[in-house]
């Protein structure tokens, strides 16, 4: 039996930045991590000398990655990661707020019957974006090495906390659906199509509203962003932090502080931060090992968890085009959200879907492919081109392209079931690429190497991620945890003892961001 600690389960950003912390301080700690590598939804992986993003296509500063690296003297160079938004033939790129004005006239030039309600629109994520900046712009000085240093953080953290807390409070009136907030402004379905089909279903107008300026607070890791997670598990390692891979955790017993992996190890901890897969512990913990006295509460944290899903997960393309990275960036930027057709989804990815699923036993293969061709006509893509911001990332003279869009895990189940998942799959690889070839990137399909995908069903089953989700819990339901950020602070705890969790799962909305912050305060928890 191994003896530690402090153990944290899941090896991703939140996990990692745990273990970090609580090295960097002298703790005994062990990160267990159910696959080869670490870094979860924030990986990279190469094929045949071309350089993927497996999840996040770049990552999100929010005043919390630059100074993580500082912090901890990570020996990694952060590039720019330029952001193009492009609608049929209007691609434009974003530098600074500036940019807000010429994505108005791109709109009134693409619905000029709606100019009124473009700027009710534009001047809506303007006054969203003013509150946002201090989230997106400012470094967290309790993320900064000077905070050893009272007198000299103090001001900072002061002044920080101040205009948090105003803005927090600002925000916290903004919690209705995006949707509910476009309908107000707008009567024109394809603009507010344009606008918000890229998003999660009912996510927060404020954090829907706000991606504007998050756009410009991007940054890209040379060599990938699973680089910045390899130098995180060698800091963690160099501090003596100890680190397992290839070892899945499947049973806790909270009583006695023990966990056992697949394979019959045991390992006793003192502490506990759960950074995987929230359902996953709370449905591998018996009540058996529950005291008595705690096993109600136990149970209805575990039925609220259980009874909530994940938002929509994402299908992505993989190829790799005998074509120069020129081609490409006189398009655009190595960063894309791009629409191809400015009618936008409708109903197509809301109640046709729902049509769909509801009489999916009568379904047949040439329906579904009929609903996919025009999800894939109307929708939304982000694309990410390593190359064009990190010049190692593919062979000379050649390109890989990662084409994502949010997709549906039940429809994918269901795909499975029938026996249609190869076909389905390679379906959707032509779809993306035929859809690209006749607009953005002319003849693409001429000059594609090779091609392959993932699904919501892929993520399930290389992250163990609950309904293939990439940022935690669905909007369309009431959420089973932490949504204000006034009470971030508590979010880490759990209905077991000493046990404390972090990532995407335990505070909503999610992200990287949001990763890094609860693994950091599940550490501080740790004492």
């Amino acid at each position: 039996m191994i003896h530690k600690d402090v153990i944290v389960v899941g090896g991703g950003i939140a996990g990692l930045t745990a273990a970090l912390s609580l090295a960097h301080r002298g703790r005994d700690v062990l990160l267990i991590e159910k696959n080869e590598h670490c870094g979860g939804l924030m990986s990279s992986f190469e094929r045949d000398g071309f350089r993927f993003e497996a999840g996040a296509r770049a990552l999100v500063n929010a005043g919390l990655v630059r100074p993580l690296i500082k912090e901890f003297d990570l020996d990694i160079e952060i590039l720019p990661n330029p952001i193009t938004l492009g609608v049929e033939d209007r691609l434009l790129r974003i530098d600074g707020e500036q940019s807000l004005h010429l994505y108005a006239d791109v709109l009134k030039d693409l619905y000029p019957e709606s100019k009124d309600e473009v700027d009710r629109i534009i001047q809506a994520i303007q006054k969203i974006i003013e509150d946002m900046k201090v989230f997106y712009g400012v470094d967290n000085p309790l993320f900064t090495k000077e905070k050893k240093n009272l007198l000299t953080v103090a001001p900072s953290v002061v002044a920080r906390m101040i205009r948090s807390i105003r803005t927090m409070y600002r925000i916290s009136r903004m919690n209705t659906p995006f949707e509910d907030h476009l309908d107000v402004l707008s009567a024109n379905q394809s603009l507010k199509d344009l606008i918000g089909q890229h998003f999660f279903r009912r996510t927060p107008v404020f954090f829907a509203l706000s991606y504007f300026a998050l756009y410009n607070d991007y940054v890209y890791p040379k060599g990938g962003v699973g680089a910045l997670m390899q130098r995180l598990v060698e800091a963690v390692e160099a501090r003596g932090g100890g680190i397992r891979h290839n070892t899945e955790i499947r049973a806790v017993d909270a009583q006695n502080k023990l966990l056992t992996d697949s394979t019959g190890n045991e390992y006793q901890y003192s502490k506990l931060i759960w950074a995987a897969d929230l359902k996953a512990l709370y449905s591998m913990t018996s009540d058996e090992s529950i005291a008595k006295h705690a096993v109600g509460t136990f149970r209805a944290w575990k039925q609220a968890l259980l009874a909530h899903k994940g938002a929509e997960s994402v299908f992505s393309v993989f190829l790799a085009a005998d074509l120069p990275p020129e081609f490409f960036h006189e398009k655009a930027s190595g960063h894309v959200f791009y629409t191809p057709n400015r009618r936008g989804l409708g109903t197509v990815h809301t109640t046709e879907l729902q049509a769909l699923l509801q009489r999916w036993d009568s379904v047949q293969k040439e329906e579904l492919y009929e609903w996919l061709e025009r999800f894939c006509r109307y929708n939304t893509f982000e694309i990410s081109i390593p190359v064009l911001r990190d010049p190692d990332a593919a062979p000379p003279r050649k390109t890989g392209i990662v084409i994502s869009t949010l997709f549906d895990y039940v429809l994918t189940s269901r795909i499975r079931a029938r026996g249609w998942y190869a076909e389905f799959k390679e379906k959707m690889e032509e779809l993306f690429i035929m859809t690209l070839s006749a607009t953005i990137y002319p003849n693409l399909k001429d000059r594609v190497l090779f091609s392959f995908s993932a699904s919501p069903w892929s993520i399930y089953e290389r992250v163990g991620s609950s309904e293939g989700s990439i940022v935690g819990w669905s909007f369309e339901e009431k959420i089973p945890v932490v949504t204000s950020m006034f009470n971030m602070g508590s979010s880490v705890k759990t209905a077991l003892p000493d046990v404390y969790a972090a990532g995407k799962w335990v505070y909503s909305p999610a992200g990287g961001p949001t990763a890094i912050m609860t693994g950091r305060i599940a550490a501080k928890r740790c004492k």
